[in-house]
């Protein structure tokens, strides 16, 4: 039997093993198209790992499908299917399986799994080799598939036949050229069937057949659920979401086509600053006096040791890693991005970005998917910082599987991208020393704690002047003062929850909506009426606030 005939065989098998399975009403030959779809975006998908063409790929697809397609759409698929930022999605027919086993209490999902891996295996050596490149991208399929089952609350066991028994090196002779991402829209091949016809003479619903009507291979990638177009899903994102599938007419989305959103992080506007202005600016902002001192000494410390590196000299074992504590609105998050901006200058961070985060982006409604959903956070910080608000959440209690399933997710990113991952936890002083003291990880990685005190009254009118400033209001003196005793007066009986800086933003908020309240039924209003917040502007701003005490 030539490899091609094992190739057929292997997804022969695939695709009766489904057929059979499939418990519904559906035609034979839908179900068939879906394995080939299945069978063909894995196929994509192992092949695009190495990003080289071979002319076995042509035979091979033959083989699968009974169709013939050109090196240039072969090609354009694999540059498509070979982003690390896409993946194959769990197919439908897979979630059947899954359904049945837990509703009979059979193995069916297993026992496909079992011939997908002999399957990609198959694909794989097409070409005579099976490099670390496919094996990985055959073991992230199969993985991605069994995270499904495990969500779902089926126990899976190890698999008996596994891709990595026959990883070989990387035979380049065995390729053509690199797959440099030609136009997506290139022409049929001469040889393929004409549309309507499977191709080879294979009848609907065979092994081998399609049962639809396509014949180009770029319509396979982008149907339904397996559209190597897609990105990972988004925090807080179902990954299992299956779109609306695009319409024939519809202008479908490339990579190149990609919204800002969706491709690698730009660097932010910020990046044009320098280190003195980065530093300039920390020293600018309203109070925090403790926490300037801390970010300067850090950063002494860090041109220190750079020092020391320079010259052949020994040097500690160095974490970057912060944790940020009180209460909300004192500017944890402003720092913080100070902070990824400055480490990027100082060459800690290739990058420099931020990623806010909390809870509800990390974690994931039950075990399994929790890891992914925070992996892909983890992947949109990466060369920056990623910044966990209210961190002590992740630290639910001993029944909080989730939570800490996320926790150790996190914290093996940090081992394994030392030199381009920053973690910034943030939350209140006393949750926050718990959730460090909860994991002998996280205590090991974080030693460096930043405390940023309540502003006081004073602080908080030189916050409020500067939203006047920015925004073109101003206040007379006496009001100026009354402010300022209102502020003070709200900083002595501060609560836990106490606003901050969030506070004075609502005050301001109000003031200025109360201000146009106030105006509206004017008959001629003047320039300085527009600029002015008067005391009955004020009052009723900081009458609503103080009665729920705003902040939070």
């Amino acid at each position: 039997m030539n490899k091609y005939d094992e190739l057929k065989k292997e997804y022969r098998d695939l695709a009766n093993f489904v057929s059979a399975c499939f418990l519904t009403n559906r035609p034979a030959e839908e179900v068939f198209a879906d394995v080939e779809i299945f069978a063909v975006s894995c196929s994509m998908r192992l092949w695009g790992a190495v990003g080289l063409y071979s002319q076995d790929y042509r035979d091979a697809l033959f083989a699968i499908t009974g169709k013939r397609y050109s090196m240039e759409q072969i090609l354009t698929a694999i540059s498509r299917a070979g982003d690390t930022d896409r993946y194959v999605r769990t197919p439908d027919f897979f979630k059947k399986l899954v359904e049945k086993d837990l509703r009979d209490g059979t193995n069916t999902s297993r026992d496909f799994l079992e011939m997908l891996n002999r399957f990609l295996v198959s694909v794989a050596f097409i070409n005579g080799d099976f490099p670390m490149e496919e094996a990985n991208a055959a073991t992230e399929i199969i993985e991605r598939l069994q995270s499904y089952s495990a969500g779902q609350g089926l126990a899976s066991a190890p698999l008996s036949f596994l891709p990595s028994a026959r990883i070989t090196p990387l035979y380049e002779e065995s390729y053509v050229r690199k797959a440099d991402k030609p136009k997506p829209d290139a022409p049929a091949p001469k040889d393929a069937p004409p549309p309507g016809k499977t191709g080879a003479g294979n009848a609907p619903g065979s092994a081998g057949s399609s049962g639809t009507a396509n014949t180009n291979i770029l319509d396979i990638l982008n149907r339904l659920r397996l559209d190597f177009t897609l990105e990972l899903p988004k925090s807080g994102a179902d990954p299992d979401f299956t779109p609306t599938p695009a319409k024939d007419n519809e202008r479908r989305t490339t990579q190149s086509e990609t919204t800002p959103a969706e491709q690698e992080p730009v660097k932010p506007a910020e990046d044009e600053r320098t280190l003195e202005q980065l530093l300039e600016e920390l020293d600018s902002l309203v109070g925090l006096d403790t926490v300037k001192r801390d970010v300067h000494s850090l950063l002494n410390f860090i041109k220190v040791t750079k020092l020391r590196t320079e010259r052949g000299m020994k040097v500690p074992v160095v974490s970057y890693h912060l944790v940020f504590t009180g209460n909300p609105g004192t500017g944890k998050t402003t720092v913080a991005r100070l902070v990824a901006q400055i480490y990027y200058k100082m060459g800690i961070l290739p990058k420099g970005q931020l990623v806010e985060t909390d809870r509800s982006a990390l974690v994931a409604g039950y075990v399994g998917q929790t890891a992914i959903k925070t992996q892909a956070v983890i992947k949109e910080a990466m060369g920056g910082v990623l910044f966990i608000d209210e961190a002590y959440s992740l630290a639910g209690g001993s029944d909080d599987s989730f939570g800490k399933e996320s926790v150790e997710t996190i914290l093996k990113a940090m081992e394994d991208h030392r030199d381009s991952l920053v973690v910034v936890v943030a939350g209140y002083d006393e949750l926050m020393h718990k959730f460090i003291n909860s994991n002998p990880g996280l205590a090991s990685r974080f030693n460096k704690y930043f405390h940023f005190p309540d502003y006081t009254g004073e602080e908080m009118l030189r916050i409020f002047a500067r939203f006047c400033g920015s925004n073109g209001y101003n206040m007379d003196d006496d009001d100026t003062v009354a402010l300022l005793e209102r502020f003070s007066a709200l900083y002595e009986v501060r609560e836990e929850h106490f606003g901050n800086a969030r506070l004075v933003r609502n005050v301001f908020e109000k003031a200025i909506q109360g201000q146009a309240d106030r105006l509206a039924d004017y008959a001629d209003v003047s320039d300085h009426d527009l600029a002015a917040l008067t005391r009955s502007d004020l009052d009723a701003a900081m009458g609503i606030t103080d009665e729920d005490n705003v902040g939070g």
